[in-house]
């Protein structure tokens, strides 16, 4: 079995693994429980924050479109694997550090075996792993997101904003 086809079997059974159970990788990041202590003054929740917007943006924005560009059938195998090498990696290395470690992992394999991949659809096997695997990661972000958060950023109304000019000008 070749090296991509035997990465491929771990990444599905990874993502079957947490399909139903949250990560521990996670709970760590979300818990703010990284040893690497990822964030500033102190805190974590930019870091968690950051890391959670960039699994989104990889997932969602960055592999879906490049799948949709691969499998329209424009791409060389070598083309396919030189966009995986210079755009992937600029989101996996930080998300590494971050709290995804599993992902990283998955990542740097996948480098580390291209020249194990003879046929765009092979690449696209295993791509389409990897996409599942950064998808199901991307749900538990958004099921355990501090969504209550958002009472203190309430849409603000003619009421407030004519209330706020008021107070503005009493300082004049």
């Amino acid at each position: 079995m070749a090296a991509w086809q035997q990465l491929k079997e771990r990444i599905d059974a990874e993502t079957e693994r947490i399909w139903l159970n949250e990560p521990d990788e996670m709970k760590i990041q979300r818990l703010g429980l990284l040893k690497n202590k990822a964030g500033s003054y102190g805190q974590y929740f930019g870091a968690w924050d950051f890391a959670n917007g960039m699994i989104r943006d990889l997932s969602m924005y960055t592999m879906y479109p490049l799948l949709r560009l691969m499998v329209g059938g424009n791409f060389s195998l070598d083309q396919m694997k030189e966009i995986y090498q210079t755009v992937i990696p600029v989101y996996t290395e930080y998300l590494r550090y971050s709290g995804y470690p599993t992902l990283g992992g998955f990542c740097r394999e996948f480098r580390a075996c291209l020249d194990s991949i003879e046929t765009k659809e092979d690449f696209i096997s295993l791509y389409k792993s990897l996409l599942m695997y950064c998808n199901k990661l991307t749900a538990w972000m958004y099921h355990y997101a501090p969504w209550e958060m958002a009472v203190s950023f309430r849409q603000k109304d003619e009421a407030w904003v004519n209330e706020a000019k008021r107070l503005l000008e009493l300082q004049n």
